[in-house]
């Protein structure tokens, strides 16, 4: 558990250094969702219900301390599953590298469902891979995790089903020892099952809609607005078809944020999401009709630019509007002063140039590692499995949040930390096997002589 706990430490380092944990637009509907008892359109309620005992409206560092902790947990299986040798107190150091050279730490250190992408990725890897290495009780600890991690944020559903479907048939190939068996298999489908369950259950009870995301669909209208396909939709069919966004076809603005988000947009002056939602569908299906080839390359695009774009430090500037009213009207003046005197909060809180430099190269030195480890890993070793699911998380992830919602720094580093910490323990343990295994080939062919006299 000392371990463990060092571990975390070292992943808080940015919210000790902030003053105060990090925020984000979005912080304050996390916050208030379950301080007010209120379900917003486009995010789950289930991050909110999480923290609220962490906080208990006292204090919000107790949430980045247990996320802290679960990301040196699932480091500290990770460790176990690829390294079973090597001491509990290995994943410290893994730890440490992570905490200077990846954006792991600035996921940790959020108050946001982020980090969790990351981490589900990791407890589906290690359910699907090395369920046998694990006790029992850690195994339904990982699968409650996971329903949890999945049903936190929209965008993790998708990118589970993507890991385990690719991966499950291939598991034997890519170096797990034992057969899942049926109870394995149940216990691998139950986060998925679990999560969706809840989604739609509390789209129920807010929405009235048993959906999983009941107005998902406005952020792709958003996205094919910006796009192009969307506006030239809105061109050839109003005002006979009566949409609502007709009135401001000709105000629509240039960015899919600013479609969502400012409060003077087309989409809020339409009536909002809810009202807009109704007739998405619509204007999606016209989009594609008018435009499929350009609809799918602008997808192509959106996917490429997220792959390119995963500089950490996206978003942590001041949010007066968002962040500090839900601080203000629901936690004790000594915590306000204590978020008001933070850095964040000043506007005065970035990502040093050389810091966020070294973070992409240590990043993409992690994809080269893990594309390595599948290579020498392929039906000789368990750590190619855990390459192949960190590499699949990062393609997916690109796809899901790229083209569905839009290209973003902060959506592709709340990943790209994953394939070095994979690449590190894994390929150690591949090359030394290698050795062992060339050794132990060379002295069986020596002369019976020279084995005796070596």
């Amino acid at each position: 558990m000392i371990p463990v706990l060092s571990a975390a430490l070292l992943l808080l380092w940015p919210a000790a250094w902030n003053g105060y944990p990090l925020v984000f637009s979005d912080t304050g509907t996390y916050l208030t969702q379950a301080i007010e008892r209120h379900l917003g359109w486009d995010r789950p309620p289930f991050y909110s219900l999480a923290i609220l005992p962490l906080h208990m409206t006292l204090t919000t560092w107790p949430v980045v301390a247990a996320q802290a902790l679960a990301a040196a947990w699932m480091l500290g299986l990770l460790r176990r599953a690829l390294v079973p040798a090597a001491s509990p107190w290995s994943v410290v150091p893994l730890a440490g590298l992570l905490a200077l050279a990846t954006s792991l730490p600035w996921c940790a250190s959020q108050i946001m469902p982020d980090l969790f992408t990351g981490l589900l990725v990791l407890a589906a890897a290690l359910l699907l891979l090395t369920p046998e290495t694990l006790p029992p009780r850690t195994r339904w600890a990982l699968v409650a995790a996971a329903a949890f991690m999945t049903a936190a944020h929209q965008s993790n559903l998708p990118i589970l089903l993507a890991v385990l479907l690719a991966l499950a048939p291939l598991r034997r190939a890519l170096g797990a020892a034992m057969p899942l068996g049926p109870r394995g298999r149940a216990m691998l489908a139950l986060p998925p099952v679990l999560a969706c369950a809840a989604l739609i259950a509390a789209n129920l009870a807010g929405h009235g809609r048993a959906s999983l995301s009941p107005y998902g669909n406005v952020f792709i209208l958003a996205r094919v607005i910006e796009d192009g396909p969307g506006r030239a939709a809105l061109d050839r069919y109003c005002p006979e078809a009566g949409w609502k966004l007709c009135a401001w076809r000709d105000e629509m603005p240039d960015s899919a944020d600013d479609f969502l988000w400012r409060a003077d947009s087309p989409l809020n002056r339409a009536g909002g999401a809810r009202a807009v939602s109704a007739e998405a569908d619509a204007i999606i299906e016209a989009a594609i009709r008018i435009a499929p080839l350009a609809t799918a390359g602008s997808a192509l695009r959106n996917f490429a630019r997220q792959m390119a774009d995963f500089a950490t430090g996206d978003g942590l500037t001041a949010w007066p509007a968002t962040v500090s009213p839900a601080i203000l009207r629901d936690f004790p003046g000594g915590e306000a002063a204590s978020y008001a005197g933070a850095r964040q909060t000043r506007d005065s809180l970035t990502v040093p140039e050389p810091l966020g430099a070294l973070h992409i190269a240590a990043e993409l030195a992690g994809v080269a590692g893990c594309l390595l480890a599948l290579a020498l890993g392929w039906r000789r070793h368990v750590g190619a499995g855990f390459a192949a699911a960190a590499l699949l998380a990062v393609l997916a992830n690109a796809a899901v949040t790229g083209c569905l919602s839009g290209p973003h720094d902060r959506y592709q580093a709340r990943i790209m930390w994953l394939p070095l910490a994979v690449a590190v323990p894994a390929l150690p343990a591949m090359l030394g096997r290698r050795a062992a295994a060339s050794a132990a080939v060379a002295a069986a062919r020596r002369p019976p002589a020279l084995r005796f006299a070596g």
